[in-house]
């Protein structure tokens, strides 16, 4: 098994940061998303929580198809709560096909920067655990590689979701005149 973790700071207030990552998908900065659906979804006090099915492509080469089978649609279990008393918001993601052989989990932490209200910070950390003999190791670091690049899409992809919102609530503007947006 291999770890890997980061930490990044946003920008952005926290409540900002949360909306932007609630709406993360799609983006076109990274489209290896291609679908999600909602299993559940209940507050329970100030916390949301939810369960969501994430629809992955990925490009496989064909060694690898012929030895796992796996043809590069992933689907994902994510589970996720926004404590807006606390002002965290976790994600727990773990692949449900493709796990005789690979198993990944994620978790994302969103927390306000401890001395700038105006700062998010993200905490980012995966495992995967490889199980094809003679190619474990080898398989564990190159997903990992291939997992840090794509976490910086999705940071990318949550700025890009902000510009987006921004533009939005301007767009408001036009039509709710004298309203003051916090953003």
């Amino acid at each position: 098994m291999q770890y890997w973790g980061e930490e990044y700071i946003f920008d952005h207030p926290w409540h900002t940061v949360v909306a932007a990552a609630w709406r993360k998908y799609p983006n076109p900065l990274n489209n290896a998303v291609t679908g999600m659906d909602v299993l559940s979804q209940n507050v329970d006090g100030s916390t949301l929580k939810s369960e969501r099915i994430l629809q992955s492509q990925f490009s496989v080469p064909g060694w690898a198809a012929r030895i796992t089978g796996f043809s590069g649609t992933q689907y994902s279990h994510e589970y996720s709560e926004v404590d807006v008393d606390k002002k965290e918001m976790n994600l727990l993601t773990r692949n449900l096909n493709g796990s005789s052989f690979i198993t990944v989990d994620e978790k994302l932490i969103y927390r306000p920067h401890p001395t700038d209200p105006n700062k998010t910070i993200l905490k980012q950390e995966a495992s995967v655990s490889v199980n094809l003999p003679a190619f474990t190791d080898t398989c564990e670091r190159a997903f990992l590689s291939t997992y840090s690049s794509n976490a910086e899409k999705g940071r990318k992809g949550v700025e890009w979701v902000i510009d987006q919102i921004k533009k939005e609530y301007n767009s408001y503007d036009k039509f709710i005149p004298n309203v003051n947006w916090k953003i």
